[in-house]
């Protein structure tokens, strides 16, 4: 028993460090392996919570594609979903002008209903093929929750310096 009181009154210090940094280590340790490894199922996290209220259902994307290529001016129509984004693609025939497709898109915005224009992000890829008549486009807009229309990319081409 002295032997173990000496060892004490020696080395004490030693004894509170040294546990010290054994409770730091286990707390980090917790700490990373929660973070790291949480208990969330999903690549998204939180960021969904609500959307199988306003889920987009088969019958909405194959009513929006009927109405798409009901259309003169649109020959193909494609909607995917993916998290909070809907992706909406539309290939139209070879006389349509830019302005008359981004005018489409806009209007292709009212087959949805509020709920969803108020939770998902759209992004719209037009695309029309070069004839010889026309050079053709493509080009990509997006309405996020926030937007009241869809903003589009710089479609015009860059003129490259002639030194």
């Amino acid at each position: 028993m002295k032997k173990i009181k000496k060892m004490w009154v020696e080395n004490r210090v030693l004894f509170v460090l040294f546990m010290t940094v054994l409770i730091c280590l286990f707390i980090i340790l917790a700490v990373v392996l929660k973070y790291f490894f949480g208990a969330s199922s999903s690549s998204y996290g939180n960021r969904l919570d609500g959307i199988n209220e306003v889920e987009v259902t088969d019958e909405l994307k194959n009513n929006f594609i009927a109405s798409m290529k009901d259309d003169a001016l649109i020959d193909d129509a494609t909607i995917k979903t993916k998290g909070k984004i809907i992706y909406i693609t539309l290939n139209f025939k070879d006389d349509v002008t830019l302005e008359e497709a981004q005018s489409k898109a806009l209007a292709s915005l009212m087959a949805f209903e509020q709920n969803y224009l108020d939770f998902y992000d759209f992004n719209y890829t037009l695309k029309r093929n070069a004839t010889e008549n026309s050079e053709g486009f493509l080009i990509m807009g997006a309405r996020n929750v926030n937007g009241s229309g869809l903003v589009w990319n710089n479609n015009t081409e860059v003129a490259k310096d002639e030194e």
